[in-house]
This record gives structure tokens, sequence and C-alpha cells, in this order.
């Protein structure tokens, strides 16, 4: 059954989850990292078109602006604007035909504007370019176009002109000029213009023709926008196209917002998508360039993209999810099949059967770790059941002995009783001691004990030991006062005393025993040092064998008697010490003996109790 808790569907949902997230990663981080790719490009490029048609048009009105100050500064041509005579016509006639030739060969061939007008306030008019023409106008006809005045109040300054039709043509040709205002003489009351006027259509064309030869790829989705200083929308020039115009002030509060010219995102509220805009002020015309592109335009191509990688992404986390499915289903069938085995696991069969055909080496080292904790619990079993044998035997023992105790108490308080009736102090204090050690003995409780109280109970033994050998025994105990509360197993010390008569000292008094405890840093010890004979080298190359010995050796009766005390104090305190124990036997290099060396790691607090 496929549930959500087996390994199975564990790896299933984990891998496929895994490639899901990789391939949207993979998509979003693609798309992102695309998208402003391309964003950052348009807007790089765009503002640099911006720039190059801002300096086309202030090219084409460098060049107008140049034909009208070369105009107005020549004074062959104000003498001829300017000139009176009471023959009108003959003078209009060769002042036609002067003024004609001088604009000639101040302008060259071909002209690159549409018309230049000369005109001042009394009604001299001049014409020159599409037509040629010298005449007298009604001075109120001049004074009534409202755009002149402006032009004189700037006093010589040029002025360009938004699209209008010309006011001068019949045929209503829609124009822009350049024009500047300027006097007869130097110094005197402008009352005189020069207009040099081109066709709208050809700045049209110039503007198209820029944008199309800088970035033809881009002018398809670019729309562009020129201003004039004022904001009226120069180009695209369709002054009857309100939503055409709405739209075209909407980007112009929001460039004047903005002092630089750079490069700025916003939401357009017509069609509510986001629009690129990059736009260019012009210091000579005082026109404004923008580039206008909408974002959704040009990340089509990335869009398009997106949806193919869904598609296949799709269709590849398909055909991953059913590898997947079947992977995690050659995985988890071996474990099925351990935990199989382990379900049919018991006493009599500690030795499992398992399918060895199994072709991955982490499951083979699963099956053989499984195998090997089998025999491990085998091999506990028999320990604990060995354990168990002795702890038997020795309750036996200890209810034979159960009786004694107190005979023995009874007879030793009898001895004490009478030795102190007849001032005998040594027996009573002998007495007292082996009494004092019987109870320590007699004690069923396991539990630890302080190297206080062990040392007390040496020291008594100690003491009894003095009594029997009199003058031939002398014994030394240093152990520092910071140690009192250290846990140690009971009957530490004094069995490794009790060793140094029993196989120590076989040669001639006087016998010294030393015991010294240190504490260090890391570790505590007690130093037991006597002046016999010492171990023979067999002897130690044994017990130093016993307890490097990974587990603990349950020694049989024959070894009871011989070694096991020094590896039975070892192995109690390796319990005790969690492994951290000090443990050295060895003979004393000057003067003989031998030397033995227990200890543990100093745990200040914690320490077992």
């Amino acid at each position: 059954m496929f549930t959500f808790k087996s390994i199975q569907s564990k790896l299933f949902i984990s891998y496929s989850s895994l490639i899901l997230i990789i391939l949207i990663g993979l998509g979003i981080s693609f798309y992102v990292s695309t998208a402003n790719a391309l964003k950052k490009q348009a807007a790089e490029s765009n503002h640099q078109l911006s720039l190059n048609l801002s300096d086309t048009l202030d090219s084409q009105f460098k060049y107008m602006d140049s034909i009208a100050e070369r105009v107005i500064s020549a004074e062959p041509v104000k003498q001829l604007f300017f000139s009176k005579s009471t023959d009108r016509d003959i003078t209009i006639l060769h002042n036609k035909w002067d003024i004609t030739s001088m604009l000639f060969s101040i302008t060259g061939i071909p002209l690159q504007f549409y018309q230049m007008n000369l005109f001042d306030l009394s009604g001299h008019f001049v014409k020159f370019g599409k037509e040629y023409d010298v005449q007298d106008l009604d001075p109120a006809i001049i004074q009534s176009k409202k755009w002149i005045d402006p032009i004189l109040q700037l006093d010589g300054r040029r002025s360009i002109s938004i699209p209008r039709p010309n006011d001068w043509d019949p045929s209503g040709t829609i124009i822009i000029s350049l024009s500047r205002a300027f006097s007869e003489v130097f110094g005197a009351k402008v009352d005189s213009i020069v207009e040099i006027q081109q066709e709208y259509k050809q700045i049209e064309a110039l503007i198209e023709r820029s944008v199309n030869q800088d970035n033809p790829h881009s002018s398809i989705n670019t729309a562009v926008y020129v201003y004039h200083s004022d904001g009226f929308l120069i180009y695209p020039y369709q002054p009857e196209n309100n939503s055409l115009n709405e739209l075209s002030a909407f980007y112009w509060d929001n460039m004047q917002k903005r002092s630089e010219a750079k490069t700025f995102s916003i939401k357009n509220p017509f069609n509510h998508e986001t629009d690129s805009i990059s736009f260019t002020k012009s210091k000579f015309t005082g026109w404004t360039v923008a580039l206008v592109q909408s974002e959704a335009n040009l990340l089509q191509p990335v869009v398009h993209f997106r949806s193919k990688f869904l598609f296949f992404g799709v269709i590849i986390l398909f055909i991953t999810m059913i590898v997947t499915f079947f992977v995690s289903k050659g995985l988890t069938l071996p474990i099925k099949r351990i935990r199989k085995s382990i379900k049919m696991l018991s006493l009599e069969t500690l030795e499992p059967k398992l399918n060895n055909n199994v072709s991955l080496n982490e499951l083979e080292e699963l099956n053989q770790s499984f195998l090997d904790m089998c025999n491990r619990l085998k091999s506990s079993l028999e320990e604990v059941v060995s354990a168990k044998s002795h702890e038997i035997q020795a309750r036996l023992f200890a209810l034979q002995a159960q009786m004694n105790p107190h005979f023995l108490y009874n007879t030793l308080a009898i001895i004490s009783i009478k030795a102190e009736n007849q001032n005998q102090d040594e027996i009573v204090e002998m007495c007292h001691n082996l009494s004092e050690m019987l109870r320590y003995i007699a004690v069923e409780s396991s539990k630890p004990v302080t190297i206080e109280r062990e040392i007390d109970y040496t020291l008594k033994y100690l003491e009894l030991m003095k009594i029997r050998y009199m003058n031939q025994f002398h014994y030394d105990i240093d152990v520092p006062a910071e140690m009192n509360e250290i846990q140690v197993p009971r009957l530490l010390i004094q069995p490794i005393v009790e060793n140094c008569f029993k196989h120590g000292f076989t040669q001639k008094p006087p016998w010294t025993i030393s015991i010294k405890g240190e504490y260090t840093d890391q570790f505590w010890k007690v130093t037991i040092r006597d002046n016999g004979v010492g171990f023979d080298e067999q002897t130690i190359s044994q017990i130093r064998s016993k307890i490097n010995e990974q587990s603990v050796k349950y020694g049989d009766d024959s070894e009871l008697l011989s070694n096991i005390g020094l590896t039975n104090i070892y192995y109690r305190l390796k319990l005790l010490n969690n492994h951290h124990v000090v443990f050295e036997i060895s003979n004393a290099p000057t003067n003989g003996g031998a030397v033995i060396i227990i200890g543990g790691k100093r745990i200040d607090e914690g320490m077992i109790k």
C-alpha cells in the first residue's frame, strides 16, 4: 500500500518536489534575468536613440538658425531691405532682383528649407524659397499675427514655432519656423523679422528616417514623441486625436517631474500596462524627444519562451516522476525484505537468512550490519546469561554467610569487653576496626562509595596489619581533601593493599606501603606503592592483556584464585567512569616493589553518586 509514511513515498515525493523546485527556480531565474537584461538593453538603446534623434533635429534647426544669423548680419541685404525710393515700382523690381541674388549667395543651392520670409511692421515683405517676391502688405495683416509680437520681445533671440499652417500661403501647408527679430541699425528698436520655414512633413520624415536607421527593430514597438518647450506635442502632429493628446500629456507631466534626461517605467492608465520611457531634452531647441516602449511587447519573446519552457518542463517532470517512482520502489524493496526478516527474528533464529542479490553497496552494508548486530546480540545474550549465573552463585554464597556476621559481631563485642576490663587497648582497637570492616563489606548495596570512606576502610585494615606485624611495617597515606567526594566502586583500594601482604612482602622487613592521591585538571589518580618483590613480567603481561580487551570477560573458578582481583577492579572502575579509566601496573625502577595507579576522568559536576 502506498502511504506517505513509507520510505518509497517519501523518496518519490522528495525527489519529485526537488526536481519541481529546480525547474521552477530555473524558469523564474531565467525569466527574471532575461527580462532585466532586455529592459536594460532596451532602455540603453532607446536612450541613445533619443539622443541621436535630438541631435538630428538640432542639426536641422542649427542650419536654419545659421541662415537667419547670416541674413540679418549681412549689411548689403539689410540695405536693400530697408531702402526707400519715390519710384516704388522700380525700386521693388530692382530690390527683388538684388535681394534674391544676395540671398542665393548666402544660402547656396539647393535650398535646405521650405521658405524664407523677411518683413517689418510697416508691411515691407520679401519671400525667398518656394516663392520669390518683394511686396508691400497691409501693416494690419502683419500685426494681426499673434506669434509676431512675442518674437519681437525676444530682441533678436531665436524662436522655434510649433507646427502651424503657413500664414503667408493660402494652401495652408503645415510648417515649423525659426525666427529672429532685427533692426536696420544695431542697437535700435527691432521692428523686422526673418523667418526660416521648414515643411512639417520634412521634419516628420527626418524623425522617422532617423529612428529607422538607428534602430529598425525597436521602431516596430517603440512610439516616438517630440514635445515643444511648452509641452505642445510636435510629433506625431494629430491635433484632432484627443486620446493621443491625453496620453502624450500624461507622459509629459511625468517627464517634467524628472529634472534630468533618463529612463523610467510608469503605469499607463489608458491600457493598464507598464511603459518604459526614455527622453532627452535639447538645450538648443528646448524640445524633448521621448521614446515609449511597452514592457509587455518588449518581453513578448521571453513570454513565448516561458510558455515553451513550462510545456517541456511539465513533460520532463512527468517523465521524472515515473522514473523516480520505479527507482524508489527498487531502493525500498530490499529494505522491506530486511524488515520482514527482523519481524521473524527470535532467540531461536538469531542467524537470519537474507537475500544477498542486492546491487547497491549501501544496502549490502545494511545487510551486513544487520548480520553483525545479530551476532553481537547473540554474544551479549551469552554474556548476560553467564553474568546472571555468577550472580546467582554469589547470592547463594551470601545466603550461606548471612548467619556468620551476627555471630562474629557478638564474639568481637565479648572479646572487646573482656580486653577493656583487662586494660588491653590494642585488642579493643583491633576488635573495633575488625567490626567496622565487617560492616563495610557486609553491605549488600552495589552503589559506589566516596574515596574518603574507601580510604577509611583501608586505614582500618592497615591498623590491624600494623598491630599484627608490630614494628616491621610502616604505611603512609596522602590523599588531598578535594578528592574525598569522588565516587568509586566499593572495595577498590583495600584489595590492592591486601595483595601487598599476600604476594609482595616475601622478603625480610621492614615493609612500607604508600597511598598517594593526585588531583589534576583532567584526571584523579591514586597510586599504591610497596617495597616488596614486585610483579614478574608474565603476570604484568597477563593483566595488561585482560584490561586491553574490549568487553568484560567473566572468569572461571580457577581464575578467581589468580589475578581476577586486579582485573575485577579495572572492570568495575571502567563501568563506573564510562570507560575513562586510568589503570597502570608496573614495578618501581629504583628500589623495587609494585606500583599500581588507578583513577578516572575528573568530573566536577554530575559525578555518579
